[in-house]
């Protein structure tokens, strides 16, 4: 009790006369706790209230005869009294375990606490509470404590470990229940039903259905003797349980379970037993909750992971380079093919300003910021811009806003237009090309007539003059001439003109025979050695034998002309290919000097050749028959050692399956 030496205290005004007695002791009585009222300087007993007489046994009439000794006796009662008589020097002096003797003799332990009246001090006030209640409040303040401990326990179990520490958590909740089973019914993420956590007698059942539910109270209580109502109460009255409550887990929305709690002993239950089970349901509730969350995150996260890993793989995929920039500009991610397009690795721009990086004489600033201002696309075609080393190229910018993201983001995308260019030239290219070839086809078509009644007049001249005449030699060589310009426009007509293959089963072995028997004579007029290797196993062309003869004749040809001084011809065929897909391979190599490196890639074009009577259309006009034979042609020269002209056709079963 707080101490007070004011001379102001109400207490010590109820002593100043008789008056104001019964005032005193009509507050003192309204008290709960026992209070007695010594005098200081006589050491009598001069008041109580009733609370004291009912703990002491005594009569108000009889505390007039008293004595404080008879009260507290023995040395011990001695011993307290000095240090109550002391609180007038040392106030609000406090007792434990002080012996008070009742009017029946027995002794009871008693706390006091000593308050002297205020100045001139001439009594003690005590209060008095038996020891026992100090007892009791102790230990439930302990048994709060423990409950406390407990609570918490649970809860930190349950915020860790979700639905997988329900197990323990239930085990914990044995002891602050004071119970014998605690158990719940969890709602199945598989099936309607609710199954049972936790260790419940055998009675009960595995399983609940979820209709079952609906006819349960929120919270219910059963004791042994009264009539059960449902499946559980009946299942613990089967069991002999004594006390049985369950409660609802979840709201009116959804129930996820029951909350299930047994003795199995008869004992008192706490009155506050039934707010704390509401307490343990609602944190069993929480703990299905928050594992639901973190199922939810995970699913989340890895959904959220899956889709940023797919966005990525789409981002990364893209062929055109794609850049990210905030309001400011800067960059905050690029794909890779930005590496391809101006020479920069991703990581390099991240943080970069972006008209660092967009370097071109054109500034490309202004259709960025007005996509961003205006919050629509923008775009410039053909933008020139300077690749990390230096070289120009062409490209297409677009410019537009994020949806969605944050801090007005933008999405640049850079198309690389100079192979689109280079199409579009080559086109052009080709366009005119076609318009060549067709007026040369014309050209052709008409020249040959003359050319052919220039030779027909020059022979019918050179006969007429003889062979002695001086100018039989000059009219020879304009004849020849003649005969040179009709290959040519030939050539021409047939390079000009659409192929018109007729495509059948060719044994290609026979056809290379039959070539070479008919070149026999000039191989040996020329010193050529041909050389030859069928292999049995080659199975029949799809060509047409024509154009095919062509291509071998001008390949053959060629080799005479470079093997000037004689040399070795080698012609080769083979099956190459998996059986399915089955292809022909023919070789045709000389031993001549070997076309010049510089020279080899051109030779395929129309009207080049390296040699001095050659038209340029020979090797031009193969490679566009094989090509029409779905094949190709290749070339493989070596200097001073000889070329090989590689051929590759398909077969008849695989053209047959195409």
């Amino acid at each position: 009790m707080a101490k007070d030496t004011s001379p102001t205290n109400p207490i010590s005004r109820l002593f100043k006369s008789d008056p104001y007695r019964e005032l005193f002791l009509s507050l003192a009585d309204t008290l709960d706790s026992s209070v007695l009222v010594l005098s200081g300087a006589e050491s009598r007993l001069l008041t109580c209230n009733h609370e004291f007489l009912l703990l002491s046994g005594y009569a108000r009439k009889d505390l007039d005869d008293l004595s404080p000794s008879a009260l507290f006796p023995g040395e011990e009662g001695h011993v307290m009294l000095e240090k109550i008589l002391d609180t007038r020097e040392n106030p609000d002096c406090t007792l434990q375990d002080v012996p008070l003797q009742t009017r029946t003799g027995e002794v009871v332990l008693i706390d006091i606490e000593a308050h002297p009246i205020a100045p001139p001090r001439t009594a003690v006030l005590l209060q008095i509470k038996p020891a026992s209640a100090r007892s009791q409040i102790e230990q439930r303040k302990l048994a709060e404590e423990t409950l406390l401990r407990s609570l918490e326990n649970i809860t930190n179990l349950i915020l860790t470990g979700g639905t997988s520490a329900l197990p323990t958590a239930l085990e914990l909740c044995l002891d602050p229940l004071c119970a014998s089973y605690t158990a719940i019914y969890r709602l199945s993420a598989t099936t309607p039903d609710y199954f049972i956590e936790g260790v419940l007698p055998p009675e009960f059942p595995e399983t609940i259905p979820a209709d079952a539910i609906g006819n349960l109270q929120v919270f219910s209580s059963w004791s042994l003797g009264q009539r059960p109502e449902g499946e559980l109460q009946r299942a613990a009255r089967t069991a002999e349980l004594t006390h049985l409550k369950t409660a609802l887990i979840g709201d009116d929305s959804a129930w996820i379970g029951i909350f299930i709690v047994g003795w199995k002993e008869e004992i008192a239950l706490s009155p506050d037993i039934d707010p704390l089970i509401r307490i343990i349901a609602n944190l069993l509730h929480t703990a299905i909750y928050l594992s639901q969350l973190r199922t939810s995150l995970i699913e989340g996260d890895t959904s959220m992971s899956a889709v940023e890993a797919e966005i990525t793989s789409q981002f990364e995929a893209i062929s055109d380079a794609l850049i990210t920039v905030d309001s400011s500009l800067t960059i905050i991610r690029a794909n890779s093919a930005i590496n391809r397009l101006l020479g920069y690795r991703p990581p390099e721009v991240k943080g970069l300003a972006i008209q660092d990086v967009l370097v071109g004489p054109e500034d490309v600033t202004t259709t960025i910021l007005d996509a961003l201002g205006h919050k629509r696309t923008a775009e410039r075609s053909r933008l020139i811009l300077h690749h990390r080393d230096g070289t120009r190229l062409l490209v297409h910018l677009r410019v537009a806003p994020m949806a969605g993201a944050a801090d007005d983001q933008l999405l640049i995308v850079l198309s690389d237009q100079s192979e689109q260019q280079a199409i579009e030239d080559q086109t052009e290219i080709l366009a005119q090309r076609a318009l060549l070839g067709e007026v040369t086809a014309i050209f052709a078509h008409e020249v040959r007539n003359p050319i052919n009644n220039i030779s027909t007049g020059v022979q019918l001249v050179a006969s007429r003059l003889g062979e002695n005449h001086p100018q039989f030699e000059a009219l020879g060589t304009i004849r020849a001439e003649c005969v040179r310009l009709d290959q040519l426009m030939s050539d021409v007509l047939f390079f000009a003109r659409p192929l018109q293959l007729k495509m059948d089963p060719l044994d290609i072995a026979e056809l290379l025979q039959r070539v070479i028997t008919r070149w026999a004579p000039r191989f040996n007029q020329t010193g050529t050695r041909c050389h030859t290797s069928f292999d049995p196993d080659t199975p029949l062309a799809s060509a047409d034998p024509r154009t095919l003869e062509r291509v071998i004749v001008n390949l053959i040809s060629n080799a005479l002309e470079a093997m000037t001084e004689g040399g070795t011809l080698s012609i080769n065929i083979a099956p190459i290919g998996p059986a399915q897909n089955r292809m022909i391979e023919l070789k045709v190599a000389d031993t001549g000097p070997g076309i010049p490196p510089d020279k080899i890639h051109r030779i395929f074009d129309p009207f080049f050749t390296t040699k001095k009577a050659g038209t340029g259309l020979g090797l031009a006009i193969s490679r566009r028959i094989i090509t029409a034979h779905k094949g190709i042609i290749q070339v493989e020269s070596f200097p001073d050692a000889g070329t090989v002209f590689t051929i590759h056709l398909p077969s008849a079963d695989l053209s047959s399956k195409e």
